[in-house]
This record gives structure tokens, C-alpha cells and sequence, in this order.
């Protein structure tokens, strides 16, 4: 058994906000997205609207696990089979889910701003909201299919490992160490004796939840910034104030989408990388533990980060947080003066 130091236990309190502030801001983005007429007719929001949605799903194993076992020492997915197999799925197929949706909103996104009647662009099955939809539903559809073998094949074989376990006793006055056998039991993460899903899985993370998505969202992320600054260069140019108001709308929102794009690269893909080929030689040092948990947290963060992203760099988002709490506060002091006016008047009149 492990033991855990007290800066451990601190730490895996951290994952438990990150829950909370990952429920709240996607809960927000999602309704915000979806229900209003400001958002809600924007392809990409679409994309941002199931983000959000499984941004929420990936939050809960690792997190709690990060929390749980420090203090605990229980892991969700190895409570039962059921757990197994179903918990290490939806962390699973939850990620791929969010880092694919997110790099095709950045082709969605470019195809929208390049796409002008008549053009290539526009003949492209990108840019409106049925598009959004069906690309949404194949992405879904699709990772699960591809991760189905979690469900079926995870658990079903438990395996028992025989390790060495080294004991410092001290025998008449003399410090020794005993060396013994030990069977430990891994009952989740083998498919049959020899076939284990990790660290197998976690070379297919780093293909699916991060290169592939990366080099995608890198290729269109790099044109959205070359046609902005164009955008930007034809601005001084143009008189009328229709086609600027435009533009800027659609500056407002490329830019959001690269910063939430260049914020997933940053925040998950040196986790990705370290527990895909480096956590052995990272188990060798004596704070590996808690390097390798801060590293899972940050990119973990990120999913619980969209809704201040969006707040801090799309203006429309922002002012749209802000007024209608406040319009919505007016409304009930409205209502509670018509109600206050209706009961002096009905005391006038009994009097």
C-alpha cells in the first residue's frame, strides 16, 4: 500500500473544484449555446454546445480517483466489474469525443469565413447548423463504435501478479531487510491473461486524443490566423459599416476558437505524452507522484475551462453574461413594484 504524504492529501482536494467549476461553466455554455437566439444559429457553437457536454463526462473518474484514493484508497473503476468496464469507457470515449469535436469546429470555422455563394468553400458540407449536427452525431457515433471493446472485454479476466516485497526489521540489534513473495490481484484493465488495456491505451490516447486532433487543429488554426490578419489588412479599406460590423463579428469568434484550441494543446498534451511513454522513468524520482497528478489536473482543467475562455476573449459571450443577469434582476424588481403597486391600491380602495 502507498502512502501519502500530506502535500499529497492537500492536492487531491484541487480535483473537486475543478468538478465544480467544470459543472458550472459547461452547464452555463451548453444552455447559453443551445437556448440562445445569439448563439444558437452558429455552427460552431454547435460543436461548443456537445463539447461542453462531454467536457462534463470526462471530468468525474480521474478526478475523483485523484481525490479518493489519497484519502481513501478507492478507485472508481475497481469497485466492481460494472465500474470497470463502464467507468474507463466514458472517461475514455468522453475525451476522444471532446479533442475530435474541437478540431473539426476549427474546419467548420474556416470553411464559414472562407465560404462566399458560388465558391469552393460553400459546395463544402460545412458552416450551418444541420452540418454541424450530422459531423456532431458521425464524430459521437464513430469513437464509440471505436471504443465499444472497453465495455466488452475490460474486467473479464483477473489477473494475479506475484511481486517481491522488501521488509527493514531489525533482528537482535542488527538492521536487516526480508525479502518475500506477495500475490496482488488486478481486477480490471486485463482482457485475457496476456492482453492488458494499459499501457496499450494509453499509446492510442496520445494517437486519438491528441495528434490527430492536433495536426488538424494546427494546419486550420494557422489558416484562421493568416485569413484574419488579411481580414484585419482589408478593414482600413472598407467604408461601409455593415460589411466592418461583420467582419469583426466573425474576428470575435475566430479568435475564441483558436484560443480554446491553443489551450487544449497546451494544457493536455505534455500529460498525454509523459504517461504514454515517460511514467516509468518518472516512478523512479521521489515526487514523481505528485508531478504526474498536477500534470493530470492541468490537462483536466481544461475541460472544466470553456466557459471563462469564452468570457475573457468572445465580446458577444461577454456582453451577454453580463446584461441579461442584470436585465433578469430588473424583470424581478419590476414584477415585485407592480406587486407592491397593485396591494397599495387594493388597500386604498378597502379603505
Amino acid at each position: 500500500m502507498k502512502e501519502y504524504y500530506t502535500i499529497e492529501k492537500i492536492i487531491s482536494y484541487l480535483p473537486l473544484l475543478t468538478i465544480v467549476l467544470g459543472l458550472f461553466g459547461n452547464t452555463t455554455c451548453f444552455l447559453i449555446f443551445r437556448l440562445s437566439k445569439k448563439f444558437n444559429k452558429i455552427s460552431s457553437m454547435v460543436f461548443l454546445s456537445f463539447v461542453a457536454i462531454f467536457d462534463t463526462v470526462a471530468l468525474f473518474e480521474y478526478n475523483f480517483n485523484h481525490f479518493l484514493y489519497p484519502n481513501f484508497l478507492i478507485e472508481l473503476e475497481k469497485l466492481n466489474r460494472f465500474s470497470c468496464k463502464f467507468v474507463v469507457f466514458i472517461q475514455v470515449f468522453s475525451l476522444h469525443v471532446t479533442a475530435n469535436l474541437l478540431s473539426l469546429m476549427c474546419v467548420d470555422r474556416f470553411v464559414s469565413i472562407k465560404s462566399i455563394p458560388g465558391s469552393f468553400y460553400s459546395r463544402l458540407p460545412f458552416g450551418t447548423i444541420k452540418s454541424a449536427y450530422i459531423w456532431s452525431g458521425m464524430i459521437i457515433i464513430f469513437l464509440f463504435l471505436f471504443n465499444i471493446h472497453v465495455l466488452i472485454f475490460n474486467g473479464n479476466y483477473i489477473k494475479i501478479l506475484q511481486k517481491n516485497k522488501t521488509e527493514h526489521v531489525i533482528i537482535n540489534g542488527t538492521f536487516s531487510s526480508i525479502f518475500n513473495l506477495y500475490n496482488e490481484t488486478e481486477n480490471c484493465e486485463w482482457y485475457t491473461e496476456t492482453i492488458k488495456l494499459f499501457p496499450a491505451m494509453d499509446i492510442v490516447n496520445l494517437i486519438v486524443y491528441n495528434i490527430i486532433p492536433l495536426s488538424v487543429m494546427i494546419i486550420f488554426n494557422t489558416l484562421l490566423i493568416v485569413t484574419t490578419l488579411l481580414d484585419n489588412k482589408s478593414l482600413k479599406y472598407l467604408s461601409n459599416e455593415k460589411a466592418l460590423k461583420s467582419i469583426r463579428k466573425k474576428r470575435n469568434l475566430t479568435i475564441s476558437i483558436i484560443s480554446i484550441t491553443f489551450a487544449f494543446m497546451v494544457m493536455t498534451t505534455p500529460s498525454t505524452i509523459i504517461f504514454s511513454f515517460f511514467q516509468s522513468d518518472f516512478n523512479r524520482f521521489k515526487n514523481s507522484r505528485i508531478v504526474l497528478r498536477s500534470l493530470d489536473s492541468i490537462a483536466f482543467l481544461f475541460h472544466s475551462t470553456i466557459f471563462f475562455n469564452c468570457l475573457l476573449t468572445n465580446t458577444k459571450f461577454r456582453k451577454f453574461c453580463v446584461k441579461n443577469p442584470v436585465a433578469f434582476k430588473n424583470k424581478i424588481l419590476n414584477e415585485q413594484n407592480k406587486c407592491q403597486f397593485c396591494f397599495s391600491n387594493k388597500k386604498k380602495i378597502i379603505i
